[in-house]
Formats: C-alpha cells, structure tokens, sequence
C-alpha cells in the first residue's frame, strides 16, 4: 500500500453546500460582465485598472500552454519507462511529474476560482467521490495529478505504468478543457484580486501542509510556483500602482518565495515563522494595493469574508455564511432567549433533560462520558462533542446528517433516545409561560401573537449556538503575529500539526475542523479506522458504520466527520465513541497508522496505514499544541450556564 496522507478524506458535499457552491458560480460569471473600479477614484488609474483584466487573461492561458507542455513531456516520459526499466527513467518520469505540478500552481488561483469543478478533477484528492444525492452507487474513482503522484512516488510502481498514462492523457483533456474555458473567460479586477486573496489562503492554509502533495511532499516548492503565478499575473498592475506601490508589493512577494526557496525538507519547514512574517505581510501588501487601486472588494457572503486580509485575521470568518441562504443575523434578545431554552428541561418530552445534560459548559459542552446516557438506557448513543464553534462548519453531528444547526436543534429534540419530544410540543409549554411569552415576543416581535412557535423555538437555540464562537486561543493570537504567545515546545507542536504529523491536512488551519478552506462550502469525513476500545495491537473495528448510515455508500463504512481540536484538551474522552481516554492516546492512535496500524483489517481507510515517525519528544509537542487551542472563557459564563453549574452541584450532593 503506498504512503497516503493524512489529508486524504472521502469528500462530502451536501446539497445546500452544492447550491452555494453554484451559486456562487453564478454570482461569478455575472460579475464577470461587470466593471468593478470605484468610479470616485483617481481617472488615470481608474482608466489603467480596468483595461488590465485582458492582459491577466492572455498571461493565464500562455501559463496553461505551458503546463500543457509539461503534461505531454510526463506522457512521453511514462512511456519510455514502459520500455526502459532503469533508474534513470524512473526519475525522469517524476522530474517531469514534478515540472507538471509546478506548472499547475501556475495557474491555480485563477483556475480554482473561474473553473472549480474542473480544477478538481485535475488536482483532487486520490480517493472514490461520493456523490450522495445520487444515491449509493454513484461513487466516482479518483483522477488527477494525485493519482499519478500515488503511482510514481516514492517509488514507481512499474505495474501500474500503464494506468499512470492512461490517468496523464486525461489530465492532459482536463487541462485543454480549462484552456477553452480560460480562452472565453472575461476576468474583472475584483475577481482577480479577490482569486489571489484566497490562493494565498490555500497556500496557508492547504498547501504548506501537503494537502495536494501527500507521497511526493513537494508542498513547499509547490507553494513558492503558487506565489509566482500571482506575482506574475499581478504584475500587469504595476503601472496602475505606481512605483512605489508596486515596490511594496513585489518585496512582500519576494520576501515570501524566498523564504520558500531557502526552506529545508518538508518536516523542517517553520511554518509558524512563514504564516507570520511572510504570508500575514503579504495579505495585507495584497489588500493594501487592492484599496491604492480603489478596487472594491467583491460583495459576495462567505465564511472566510471578503473584508478580511488573511485568514488569521481577528473577525475573518462569518458565521452566517454557514447558515441556510437568507438567514438573517441573530439579535440579542434572540440569542438570549436561546440561551435560556438551552438549559430549559422542559424542551425535553418529559421535561427532564435539557440540551446542557450533554453538553455541560463546564466540560467544555461536552458531558465527559465515553459515550452520552440514552433515554432508555439501551442505546449506544455517540460521544458528545463540544458546541464551541459548532456554527463555523457544514453540517453536524458525527455522521453529518443534517447541514444546519437549525436542523440539528430539531433532529436532537425529537430523538427517541435523546430529547424524545418536539419542538412544537416545547413551544406549547412556553405558551403557557408568562415570562417566555414576553422573551419570545422581545425576539420575534414581528411574530406578534405567534411568536411562541416551533420554528422560532429552532430559530433561537441555533442562534444561541452561532454565539458560542471563540477564535482567540493562544494559538491564533500567535499565528496573528504574537509569536511569545506558545512557548517553544508548543511552536514545535505547530510545526509538527501543520507539517510531519499531517494533522492540519484533515483538521485545516486555522478552525483546525474538516471544512474544506478557503472556500468553507463542504465538510470532509474520515475513515480512520476507531477500534471498539483502546488498543495498541489485534484491535476490533467499532461496529458504528458512522456515514455510511446515512448514504449507505460503501466508502462510508466508518466514515466520521472530522471535528475541531480546538478545546480538545477540556473535552476527552475521544472519538464517535470515547475510546481514547487522553490526547496522548489520540496522537499514538494515529501515530500507529489509524486502525490499520493496530491490526484492523480496513481496505478503505483513508488514514496513512504507517506510522507516522514520531518520536515520543514530538507527540508530546503535537499535544501541547492542541492545549494551547483552549478558549472557553467568554463563552461558558453565562448567569444561565453558572445556575446550571451550581443546580448540577446541588443534585450531586444530594445524591450523596
């Protein structure tokens, strides 16, 4: 079995995920037709910049030409392996795979901007896409750049030579198809410098971590011909920009490809240092000749938003952009009132459990078991994750089964095993509540005399839900630039994260969850292999077919939704099924090779079947990391959540 990286994941694309994903396409393509300079500013550079987006065009398409020679001199190099068995073919062919590559990043942040779907077929991830709205059986094989990489690296697999040319001559279509596409494109000045804002968001984010380069481990180089793309392409704004104004932008992309080029081995690679003194500078270099240029930025609603420079930006995300289309902004009194109906146990069926049972402020909303207590006392219920940050994702629960929170408050309230009521039952009770009568009618008050409803009963807790955002650990703080926030061994533990240990390949930075940046349109499931119980050797698989239950795609079988690490270390034990007691247990696990590893037979895993190479020195770091990802405070000391706490305490001592 070839060395597969950690980021390799089944891809899972929920159809509101899809809607967004095509209309944002379409929002796109029109304002494609649209000039988008500020008509307030300066003629000469207003006159300059609008005319440029042509000359973009003609650099990108000579760049695909390229690559298109590139790919066609891998073909001719595969097919003199076929007849020569010697070293020296061997390497030829993947020095020409590595050019190929090269080439393509070139041309990725304009291609994965106008041509996503397209893009992904020419560089996704080696693994069967599940297409769910299809129905079980549509699952597409992989293709792509990392199809052949699989094949060629880290040894060519002779047997397979034919496939790899097989899987070239295709790339080779896919290639001249974004070609025709980029030929007829119409390219607008906000649309290019919002692609180059988000291509430095992959590079941060996806690229230096070896995402896209998971045997070949060609991130970093990968990263700097990313950065030369842009640069190039941008450069036809120079005169627009001035002297001076493109001097500080060519330093700031200088500064960073030279940090690149000088960089050591992949494991080597201080990405701390590059996301703060190089690729920080360099968004803000990006955003700061955008506005010289009196671009305006594009008006699109998305999670990473359009006002942000970088991605580690305090304010970069919007929490909304993860809501369903034309949800609204939550007020105050909403989410006070769903903070309220959080601890309320009378939106239980029989008044008894409220949404904090399991999900405990003081456990990090979690409940601390390896498994959560079922109404009956029968089910096997899963793990309660935590619900800090539960609204920066597509999609909820391990098996994600539902895409909005909204949804989630539903599916929970009516779950037999769970709440085993409704959320129009609970408003029923409120009704007859003076107090909520006057909460709901302060937060619904166009609602008049229906304020009182199911729907805004979902409305509110999910509001509540979306408040309970906390991106201000040490760790961000220290990737804003104030490196003296981790100490030494915890900087090691971020380099290890992003880089040899390969948990940011599934756990992207910085929500460090499983949705997919820069984009932040789909979530991705794993298939990892969790033993039924904690074990080192001659393990059992977990009989929780996870995803799969909701699919019923085979490649599912075990699949889980991958889920944040942040506040990971108030929230053990760990996995669907609490089988790992403490971080150290989690990072061994997958220091081992997944289940694999550990002696379970699993021919889908999509976790590396080897270990890792870490020492006992690095898995501690790698857990110091993910202790320093800790920020609960401003979000569990809530009047509600300390009266809850001390209610808690009081049956405890009772019960004594």
């Amino acid at each position: 079995m070839h060395v597969i990286a950690a980021r390799q994941a089944q891809h899972l694309v929920s159809w509101p995920a899809r809607l967004r994903r095509c209309l944002t396409a379409g929002v796109t393509l029109l304002m494609s037709a649209c000039g988008t300079v500020r008509p307030d500013g300066d003629s000469a550079a207003t006159t300059a910049a609008s005319l440029l987006g042509r000359e973009v065009n003609a650099r990108w398409v000579s760049d695909i030409d390229a690559l298109l020679g590139d790919v066609g001199a891998l073909d001719s190099a595969l097919v003199m392996s076929v007849r020569d068995s010697s070293a020296a073919a061997a390497r030829l062919a993947q020095a020409r795979f590595t050019a190929a590559r090269l080439a393509y990043k070139r041309v990725e942040f304009l291609a994965t901007y106008y041509e996503p779907s397209t893009s992904d077929a020419i560089n996704g991830p080696a693994l069967p896409h599940v297409d769910d709205e299809e129905g079980p059986e549509a699952v597409m094989p992989p293709e792509g750049f990392q199809v052949v990489e699989e094949l060629l690296f880290p040894v060519a697999d002779r047997s397979a030579l034919p496939d790899a040319i097989n899987e070239t001559r295709n790339l080779y279509a896919y290639i001249r198809r974004l070609r025709t596409a980029a030929s007829g494109q119409r390219l607008t000045d906000d649309r290019i410098w919002d692609a180059a804002k988000l291509q430095l968001a992959r590079i941060v984010s996806l690229g230096i971590t070896g995402f896209d380069s998971p045997v070949a481990l060609q991130s970093v180089p990968e990263a700097a011909a990313a950065l030369r793309g842009m640069r190039n392409a941008l450069s036809v704004y120079r005169t627009a920009l001035g002297g001076r104004g493109w001097a500080t932008l060519a330093a700031s992309f200088e500064t960073a490809i030279s940090e690149l080029d000088r960089s050591p081995a992949f494991a080597e690679f201080d990405r701390l240092a590059f996301i703060t003194q190089s690729a920080n500078p360099l968004a803000r270099a990006l955003d700061d000749a955008r506005v010289a240029l009196r671009i305006v930025v594009t008006n699109d609603r998305r999670a990473f938003r359009t006002e942000a420079a970088s991605l580690f930006d305090a304010g970069a995300f919007d929490v909304y952009a993860f809501a369903a289309p034309q949800t609204m902004p939550a007020t105050a009194e909403q989410v006070a009132l769903g903070r309220a109906l959080f601890f309320e146990p009378r939106l239980s069926g029989d008044a008894a459990v409220a949404c904090a049972t399991c999900h405990d402020p003081a456990r990090a909303f979690t409940d601390g078991r390896e498994r959560s207590v079922s109404r009956s006392g029968t089910a096997s219920l899963r793990n309660a994750p935590t619900i800090i940050n539960a609204g920066l994702q597509v999609g909820s629960f391990y098996d994600l089964r539902t895409t909005y929170l909204e949804d989630q408050v539903s599916d929970v309230v009516r779950n037999d095993e769970e709440m085993h009521g409704s959320v129009e039952q609970a408003a029923a009770r409120f009704r007859r509540d003076a107090q909520y009568r006057v909460r709901f009618a302060s937060a619904f008050p166009r609602s008049a005399d229906s304020a009182v409803s199911g729907p805004n009963v979902r409305i509110a807790i999910a509001a509540y839900l979306r408040s309970l955002t906390a991106l201000d650990s040490r760790v961000d703080r220290a990737l804003r630039g104030d490196t003296t926030a981790i100490d030494a061994e915890e900087r090691h533990g971020l380099n290890l994260f992003l880089g040899k240990a390969r948990c940011g390949t599934c756990h992207f930075a910085p929500l460090f969850n499983g949705t997919v940046p820069p984009m932040y349109q789909e979530s991705e499931v794993e298939v990892i292999g969790v033993p039924a119980r904690r074990a080192t050797r001659n393990a059992r698989i977990d009989p929780d077919s996870g995803r799969m239950r909701v699919t019923r795609s085979v490649p599912h079988r075990y699949a889980f939704k991958t889920p944040s690490v942040r506040n990971a270390a108030l929230t053990a034990p760990y996995m669907h099924n609490g089988a790992y007691p403490t971080l150290a247990s989690v990072v061994d696990f997958y220091n081992r090779g997944g289940g694999v590893g550990i002696g379970i037979r699993l021919e889908n895993q999509t976790l590396p079947a080897d270990t890792l190479g870490l020492t006992t020195v690095e898995q501690r770091a790698v857990v110091r990391f993910m202790e320093a990802l800790t920020d609960t405070a401003h979000v569990t000391s809530s009047p509600e959540a300390i009266a809850y706490r001390q209610r808690v305490v009081k049956r405890a001592l009772a019960g004594r």
